[in-house]
């Protein structure tokens, strides 16, 4: 049966008396019908929604209550930021791997319909892991486009509490918001509340969180999208990795998407296409925030240079600053400087690029890297120089 998430919890929030709740799925499902292009059934759904009896400013209040964010009883922030994404604008590059882990979990949520209608329970949950950079956030945007819900990110830093019991409390009012609207609920450092509960320098306190976040959890009705994100996946209690029925792990991207990310992020920016093999050749490791920063940068190399493009100079000069750090002052063309440049790739960085990045002529750097190697070779043999050789003993001895 088509809609019977929405239908199920609709019937569910008029048993309980819970009219924010009846609103804000009957608002999910007259948006679908509306995808579908019913939009005689929507607006019919949308005007038996919000008539009353009681008062004409009712349904709005209900309508404000069904979407308005809970805060933090002692400091008032807010317990989580709301995010609507456009679906046209959430573009992520995955490696092949994952994609097809993302597509069957997107798959899956949106069959809860079917599976519901079979008896089948779902449970909708992914945990997402890894270095910073790699792409968990992002990934959480586009999950939550891709399924047409707002994306729910928990704040950490309200969410925690320097009072006792405040942080327990202050989780179950926000899984309590989420259990009332069809909504993505996403969190981020969720080892900051699910650290392993063996640690013994936690205090009391913060094991009694993970307990509460687990009971939260586990009270969570089916049709409630759950991500979950950590850098520190070691850290995280093994009861709460069971709570995920998904757990996908993301690493650097591999040359296939870092080709893609460069096209993606430099846009109409891009210069040569040849030279994104070179791109992607010297930027082994980086992550897809590394590969933004680099590309960012180009571009503003090129704008304030009245460009209407990058040139590859501006894009390897950003390369190198990621790959060598604050060491990587082009200023000045010191030997040291231009072979640790040379040595990242020279099949990359010939004479002429060389010459091109630090301001200086061929001939000046080819000087530079000759000194470089020749210190080079002294310096390997220096440990050998002063030694005594051993003396060599007579036969007759």
């Amino acid at each position: 049966m088509e809609h019977l998430v929405e239908i199920s919890r609709i019937i569910d929030g008029a048993l309980k008396g819970d009219r924010a709740k009846v609103l804000a799925y009957v608002e999910q499902l007259a948006r679908k019908l509306r995808e579908a292009g019913d939009e005689k059934a929507a607006d019919r759904l949308t005007q038996t929604a919000t008539q009353t009896k009681t008062s004409e400013v009712a349904p709005n209040i209900a309508s404000a209550v069904a979407t308005r964010l809970p805060v933090d009883t002692e400091s008032r922030f807010s317990l989580a930021d709301e995010e609507w994404i456009d679906r046209a604008t959430a573009h992520i590059v995955l490696d092949s791997g994952v994609q097809q882990r993302v597509d069957e979990f997107l798959r899956f949520v949106r069959a809860a319909d079917q599976l519901m209608a079979n008896r089948v329970g779902i449970s909708p949950s992914m945990l997402i892991y890894g270095e910073p950079g790699v792409g968990k956030t992002e990934l959480a945007r586009h999950i939550a486009a891709q399924l047409g819900l707002p994306l729910i990110t928990a704040r950490s830093d309200a969410l925690i509490s320097s009072f006792l019991g405040s942080t327990a409390k202050n989780i179950r009012v926000l899984f309590e918001h989420v259990k009332s609207r069809p909504c993505v609920l996403f969190l981020d450092e969720l080892d900051s509340v699910a650290k392993l509960r063996d640690d013994h320098h936690e205090l009391g306190e913060l094991k009694r969180v993970v307990v509460s976040l687990l009971q939260n959890i586990d009270a969570l009705n089916n049709e409630t999208v759950l991500l979950g994100a950590t850098n520190h996946s070691h850290l995280l209690d093994p009861a709460v990795w069971r709570r995920f029925s998904y757990k996908l792990e993301l690493l650097p991207p591999d040359p296939e998407a870092r080709a893609k990310m460069f096209g993606m992020f430099l846009g109409s920016f891009v210069g040569d296409p040849a030279a994104l093999a070179e791109y992607v050749e010297i930027s082994s490791g980086a992550t897809g925030a590394d590969l933004r920063y680099v590309c960012e940068t180009a571009i503003r190399e090129a704008v304030l240079a009245d460009r209407a493009i990058v040139t590859d100079t501006d894009v390897l000069r950003a390369l190198v600053h990621l790959r060598l750090g604050v060491k990587a002052d082009m200023s000045r063309d010191d030997a040291p400087l231009v072979k640790a440049v040379r040595d990242i790739s020279p099949s990359v960085f010939t004479l002429k690029r060389l010459a091109a990045l630090f301001g200086s002529s061929e001939p000046t750097l080819s000087r530079r890297l000759n000194s470089e190697d020749s210190h080079g070779q002294q310096r390997a043999k220096a440990p050998n120089q002063g030694r005594p050789h051993a003396r060599r003993r007579s036969p007759g001895k």
